[in-house]
């Protein structure tokens, strides 16, 4: 089960819409969250596998909320006007986004490679709209996002074209500075150019 913290805080990134479609829903948590405080009117709680999803059910049993099992967006015919897909792998993630579906906004909260992740948002036609960062065991990164062109520098893929603008950001670029600096002095000579260049991204903005 995912950590109460983190559920919490995506689910406050609710607030304001009608219907939000939790792909990957898993216990269907952050959709109880989000119904418990009132900060939408109903919930499509969808995941590929029938476990979770039948947790979901017992979980959200009397709420606002349609089931539907679905390798992400491919058995999806209810209308949203939130997406929410968090807890996943970047590469997850992008293969979900690639699928043809009605273009909304997004909650993207990936586990990891958050930098290959926005390099595919950016070289899509997406654009990371909010960004913030949060610690709840590890560092998690929660991207808002909507379809439209968007400019970047490269330093916005590792740091963030939103989250470098933000002090509350900090801490999780000290830990990246930290954890790039170990990286190199362990690396040969060209990966550690590599990761250098990354390194001074994260030191320009602390």
């Amino acid at each position: 089960m995912a950590s109460k913290k983190r559920l919490l805080y995506l689910a406050s990134f609710l607030k304001g819409y009608d219907c939000v479609l939790d792909i990957g829903t898993d216990h269907g948590f952050v959709l109880k969250e989000a119904l418990d405080k009132g900060y939408i009117k109903k919930g499509i709680a969808s995941d590929i596998g029938d476990k979770p999803l039948n947790q979901a059910k017992k979980n959200l049993k009397g709420y606002a909320v349609d089931f539907v099992q679905s390798n992400g967006f491919l058995n999806i015919e209810q209308p949203y006007d939130l997406v929410v897909i968090a807890g996943m792998g970047s590469h997850t993630i992008i293969d979900i986004l690639s699928q043809e579906h009605d273009k909304k906004t997004y909650i993207l909260q990936a586990n990891d490679k958050y930098d290959l992740l926005r390099t595919y948002l950016f070289e899509h036609g997406y654009q990371i709209i909010d960004e913030e960062v949060i610690y709840d065991k590890f560092y998690y990164v929660i991207m808002k996002v909507s379809y439209g062109k968007q400019d970047y520098l490269d330093e916005d893929i590792y740091v963030g074209p939103i989250l470098k603008t933000k002090k509350s950001a900090s801490k999780y670029f000290k830990y990246q500075v930290q954890r790039y600096s170990h990286i190199i002095k362990q690396a040969d000579k060209n990966t550690a150019e590599k990761y250098q260049k990354i390194l001074s991204y994260y030191l320009k903005y602390l």
